[in-house]
């Protein structure tokens, strides 16, 4: 009897302690829980709510959420390991730490983060906008903390790290209002280049959508090849349905050159032969 009265004393004189622990251990449940909540809210209402996407270029909308919710889930963290009774000057020495050995581990990471702030200020391209690489031809969908999203002329979702996107040769296709056509054509040695010239210029002048600024339609003599004489065809077209407009203007100089009766040659070799 008198052990069991000895044990709840001793219980009696935790019992403050221990409620303490288990309040803060409540507490920094909670705040880990609300502050997963709230990162989560906030990065969906960043991308997706009207008033965001009226006020904050689309381009920066995803970079921006990220960011936003990694800190809000660093704090949290941090709030939440405090309240456990870490030390915060503790709590600094070790993120400071466990940053630098992150930072080591994940150099490539980190360029990729450093890359996508550079494609973010200097803007060299920008959502809907349709770029070409060396190695991708496609649509930017989103432009992430660490990687580019591009859909492609295929429909398919190609995910690039942004250092190989700021590193390369980009060119981007989007930026402009009208583009040059220009198709090199060979005829026959027997044409006559003069009526050939103007028989082009005649009807990519009349062609749908041919602008005559910045420049009007030209047609130059640039070579003689070994087979046939080329003729560079150059105009300016609207860059909108550039392939649909490119294939038209094709179409058409070829059955101009038809009807003209305009020889476009095969490659041809020619033989002579000697009797001894």
């Amino acid at each position: 009897m008198d052990q069991l009265l000895e044990q709840w004393a001793a219980t009696q004189k935790h019992f403050p302690m221990l409620l303490s622990f288990g309040v803060n251990v409540t507490s920094a449940l909670t705040i880990l829980v609300i502050g997963w909540i709230v990162a989560k809210w906030f990065r969906k209402r960043l991308l997706g709510s009207k008033l965001s996407q009226s006020r904050i270029d689309p381009t920066l909308r995803p970079v921006i959420s990220s960011s936003v919710f990694y800190i809000i889930v660093a704090m949290t963290i941090y709030a939440f390991m405090t309240k456990l009774g870490v030390p915060a000057h503790s709590l600094l020495a070790v993120f400071g730490a466990a940053g630098l050995a992150i930072g080591l581990a994940l150099k490539d990471t980190l360029s990729n983060i450093a890359s996508g702030v550079m494609l973010l200020v200097l803007r060299p391209l920008r959502v809907s906008e349709f770029i070409e690489t060396p190695n991708i031809t496609g649509t930017v969908i989103e432009i992430g903390l660490f990687a580019t999203t591009i859909k492609n002329v295929e429909g398919l979702y190609i995910y690039v790290p942004n250092g190989q996107v700021w590193a390369q040769r980009l060119l981007n296709y989007g930026r402009h209002t009208e583009r040059k056509f220009i198709e090199s054509i060979g005829v026959s040695y027997e044409t006559d280049l003069k009526q050939a010239q103007a028989l082009l210029l005649k009807v990519m002048e009349n062609a749908d959508g041919v602008q005559m600024t910045p420049t009007p339609p030209e047609c130059y003599v640039m070579n003689f090849g070994d087979s046939a004489i080329t003729l560079s065809c150059r105009c300016w077209l609207p860059s909108d349905n550039w392939l649909l407009r490119a294939s038209n203007m094709r179409l058409t100089l070829k059955a101009a050159l038809d009807s003209a009766a305009i020889e476009i040659p095969f490659p041809q070799r020619v033989i002579h032969t000697k009797d001894k």
